[in-house]
């Protein structure tokens, strides 16, 4: 049996696919036979930007990655991550199988330069995170209409440039000390928490840097913007690096830590007192660029929007 202490943990993959430039850090990624096809566009998008990048088909990932995934801890994003920063000593991005460039990443060339350690986008320390989801609604005679009303569906209210809640599909490691032992910590997380994401495990682990640890002290960290881990529903955030599919839904249980630690500190979060460029309330027309709303089964709309929609 592994102990929960042991890192790093030896990595083999099925085969890699790999290729692409000379960029000073070196793209990553896990994909099963399932997800070939979204290697395989990550792969020519990395050609397409000439990066370096190396894309592991493994039998299994881990369990913190998908309900579904293996108990085999060599399989967490934390140890191919490290595996990746020792087998090509060089900063390491790594991406979910399933995103793809779609413009040169210019601000990771800056990180890789600038010696910064981690880099994630963060929730709580974001302007404005509110999220749309599509809805059909038939307008006249017309058949319901795919792909051009939006609702709103969620975001984060709280604030904190110091508390972290993640969206772990795009990370940037430095080829440094401070990377690898923020990695260690946040796979002896994964390992003491089995059946909770690897997300909020990161969450745990960063939140959890008490000022006593060197590490706190020491890390360089960067928060990314959405257009370096856009995902489908922010439809008014242009890409560099896409998530085209809205997520699923999985239902990850909460981390209960017996020390009474948090995944994150309530005490440590400011309300955002910021107005929302849409209401709530609103639907999102965009074809017109339209703000409406919903009046007895009838779209109204209230005003136009200023906003470009990437769908």
């Amino acid at each position: 049996m592994i102990s929960a202490e042991a890192f790093p943990l030896p990595f083999h993959s099925l085969r890699t696919i790999g290729g692409g430039g000379n960029s000073p850090f070196i793209v990553g990624a896990m994909f099963t036979a399932a997800y070939s096809e979204q290697a395989a566009r990550l792969a020519a998008s990395c050609e397409k930007f000439s990066l370096s990048y190396v894309l592991h088909e493994v039998p299994a990932v881990h369990a913190s990655i998908s309900p579904r995934g293996s108990a085999d801890l060599s399989f967490t994003k934390a140890n191919f991550i490290h595996h990746l920063l020792n087998a090509h000593g060089k900063p390491v991005l790594y991406l979910d199988a399933d995103c793809e460039f779609v413009a040169r990443p210019d601000l990771v060339t800056e990180l890789a330069q600038s010696g910064c350690d981690f880099a994630i986008y963060n929730w709580l320390a974001d302007e404005y995170t509110d999220i749309f989801k599509p809805m059909e609604i038939a307008l006249a005679d017309s058949p319901p209409a795919k792909g051009r009303f939006f609702r709103h569906a969620g975001g984060i209210d709280w604030y904190s440039t110091t508390q972290l809640t993640c969206s772990g599909l795009v990370q940037f490691y430095g080829n440094s000390r401070a990377a690898r032992a923020l990695l260690s910590r946040w796979h002896r997380t994964v390992a003491s928490f089995a059946g909770c994401a690897d997300d909020q495990c990161l969450d745990f682990t960063f939140n959890n840097l008490g000022k006593t640890s060197w590490l706190y002290w020491f890390l360089k960290t960067r928060w990314l913007p959405k257009a370096y881990a856009r995902i489908a529903f922010w439809i008014y955030a242009e890409p560099v690096i896409n998530h085209p599919e809205f997520p699923g839904k999985s239902a990850w249980p909460k981390i209960k830590d017996p020390r009474g630690r948090q995944q994150r500190y309530q005490s440590l979060l400011e309300k955002r007192d910021s107005a929302r460029p849409v209401p709530k309330d609103c639907i999102i027309d965009t074809e017109q660029g339209q703000v409406c709303k919903l009046v007895e089964g009838q779209i109204v709309p209230i005003g136009p929007t200023q906003w470009k929609f990437w769908l």
